[in-house]
């Protein structure tokens, strides 16, 4: 990953253009009614690009489903993304997971 990007799941790195994150980046710093319809502008633009992304012409998605991957995995990318109550609760499964892991080794 570049070290220049900014934080961002792998859906918002497919559905969010660098323009569209300075438009929202720059939000903040208009009058209400430009902060509006920027941020309206920018949510469409990511919607529009969202079905763009599922549509059947397009198998990127389709081809991350099938992949089959490790839960602890999952968590793991999610936590990223997450804070405080949130963060603990994956904190929590994940330790579920990892003692469910070692007992099917054990068993084994």
């Amino acid at each position: 990953m570049d070290q220049d990007m900014i934080s961002q799941t792998a859906l918002d790195q497919m559905v969010t253009s660098d323009q569209t994150q300075m438009i929202k980046a720059a939000v903040p710093y208009l009058p209400p009614a430009g902060q509006q319809l920027l941020s309206v502008y920018a949510k469409v633009q990511e919607l529009v690009n969202t079905i763009s992304l599922f549509s059947p012409a397009n198998q990127e998605m389709q081809v991350c489903a099938a992949e089959i991957t490790d839960p602890l995995d999952m968590i793991q990318d999610i936590r990223k993304y997450s804070y405080g109550k949130s963060r603990q609760q994956l904190d929590q499964i994940t330790s579920i997971l990892a003692v469910a892991q070692m007992i099917q080794i054990m068993n084994e």
